[in-house]
């Protein structure tokens, strides 16, 4: 039998059906230090997973790994894992391209895994026909995700097997918008699982779709201090998330904080997290998220991302 701390997380992310199936807001340590808080900031490979607009503010190519466990300290002392790998390349012509798989288990019960391609392109846009200078201030991005859920076999007192749900694979797509009406302030606009692809195993009697996520993003970027804040709609529920980042030591040292309020009461958690960067080329990060008033008797949630551009 499941044991109180491993059963309370499954419900946590099954109990709501597809609105709590496939859910984006857990990414990289730099968006979650600061509230999960990330489309209008998406410029990680990872942010093909949330903007795919975001692409375009990578240099050149950059690999990208997050190591993840998640609710430390449960009774049952069971492991929940959330990783990501990914990878992106800019090409002038083109624009950029990205790729990320991301993988969310809860000990040997339960997987999902994304595997999310996607392409963006900058575009001047200027209102002013007198600007002399055409600075590219509007990208596009879209994503194909490939998308996988299963489950273990429930297996009853004398060691048979009562019901096995075959999985689920399919496809979703988002849609991504960043503009800039000043070179410090970004506005992201994003739409997620546009298709709304019915997730459901196919022994279901019903449907489960997964619902389109609209999220409204928006930074103010300074010398030394970033603050940025997402709003998500989810069938009429509203989540917010908001966080701030501090350069120290000529930048090479960045401190985050942040929290995040789910449906605007149900779920708050408060985050905190560090960066350090070794060389330019590279970036470790640091998060904890601690929930307040959804999953107790935890040691919360700890999260560690290497960045590397070459």
């Amino acid at each position: 039998m499941l044991k109180h701390g491993i059963l309370w997380i499954l419900l946590f992310f099954l109990s709501f059906s597809s609105y709590g199936a496939f859910e984006d807001a857990f990414l990289g340590a730099k968006s979650m230090a600061m509230g999960g808080a990330y489309s209008a900031l998406a410029d990680d490979a990872d942010g093909v997973l949330i903007n795919p607009a975001g692409l375009t503010k990578i240099n050149d190519q950059q690999f990208v790994a997050v190591f993840s466990a998640l609710y430390v300290g449960l009774s049952d002392n069971s492991f929940i894992s959330q990783n990501i790998l990914g990878y992106a390349y800019k090409q002038k012509r083109i624009g950029a391209l990205g790729v990320a798989w991301k993988r969310f288990g809860v000990a040997n019960l339960y997987s999902e895994n994304i595997v999310s391609v996607g392409v963006g392109r900058d575009f001047a846009f200027y209102l002013k026909k007198s600007e002399e200078k055409r600075r590219k201030n509007l990208c596009l991005g879209f994503s194909l995700k490939l998308l996988n859920w299963d489950s273990a076999p429930t297996v009853g007192a004398d060691g048979k097997i009562v019901e096995d749900l075959p999985g689920w694979t399919g496809f979703g797509f988002d849609l991504g918008v960043l503009i800039w009406p000043s070179e410090n302030i970004p506005v992201a606009f994003v739409l997620q699982n546009l298709n709304s692809p019915n997730i459901a195993s196919s022994f279901s009697k019903f449907e489960e779709k997964l619902p389109m996520i609209a999220r409204l993003g928006v930074a103010a970027m300074g010398e030394k201090v970033t603050w940025i804040m997402d709003m998500s709609l989810v069938e009429g529920e509203v989540d917010l998330r908001t966080g701030i980042e501090r350069q120290a030591y000529d930048g090479d040292v960045l401190l985050r904080a942040g929290f995040s309020l789910e449906n605007l009461a149900w779920g708050t958690n408060f985050t905190l997290g560090a960066g350090y960067k070794p060389r330019d080329s590279m970036r470790i990060d640091y998060a904890f998220v601690y929930p307040v008033n959804s999953i107790s008797n935890t040691l919360g949630s700890h999260r560690i991302s290497v960045v590397y551009d070459f």
